[in-house]
């Protein structure tokens, strides 16, 4: 076995402890003061060292991850690219509502008021012989196209409607249209 390491570090210790047996006692003072300080800023060094070596490490991550990210994206969207599109209809057309009979006849009853005079479900059942149910059903439809509005107050357990300007115009082309055919 080779043992020069071992007789280095014997002489080595020699070494520091002659230093030291030898060495003026103000010499020595000064020592044990400055190596906590020389400890303390070695210690900080390294501290710092390491923080930038950490901060270097985590922005290559993120700026790699980004790239591959992006890489990513862009796979899926040429990908996606390949495969035909799923087509909605024609969004901007105005969508079409089928009105009956009854409903064209509470327009109707609803247009002789006049402006500002509202009708419920109740009495549109007894003008036009329908159960009251039918005739709220019919209310519900024309009020959510816009054609009623629902006015303050109640009567029977029911909302009132009165018409609007769209109900109006509506009812005034289609008597236009049914005038000329």
């Amino acid at each position: 076995m080779n043992m020069d390491w071992l007789t280095t570090l014997r002489n080595l210790v020699a070494s520091v402890y002659d230093a030291v047996v030898f060495a003026p006692p103000l010499l020595l003072f000064f020592a044990a003061l400055s190596l906590p300080v020389l400890g303390w800023f070695v210690v900080h060094f390294y501290r710092n060292v390491a923080r930038n070596v950490e901060a270097i490490f985590r922005i290559l991550t993120y700026r790699i991850s980004q790239v591959l990210g992006s890489w990513k994206t862009r796979a899926i969207c040429r990908f996606r690219e390949l495969f035909p599109q799923r087509r909605k209809g024609n969004t901007a057309a105005i969508p079409e509502v089928e009105f009956d009979e009854l409903d064209l006849a509470v327009l109707r009853t609803a247009a002789t008021l006049g402006p500002g005079f509202a009708i419920n479900a109740a009495e549109l059942a007894e003008r036009l012989r329908v159960r009251p149910a039918q005739a709220q059903r019919s209310l519900s439809k024309l009020s959510n196209n816009k054609m009623l509005d629902s006015a303050i107050g109640s009567n029977a357990g029911f909302d009132n409607y009165c018409l609007t300007q769209l109900g109006s115009a509506f009812m005034s082309t289609w008597q236009r249209r049914a005038s000329q055919a």
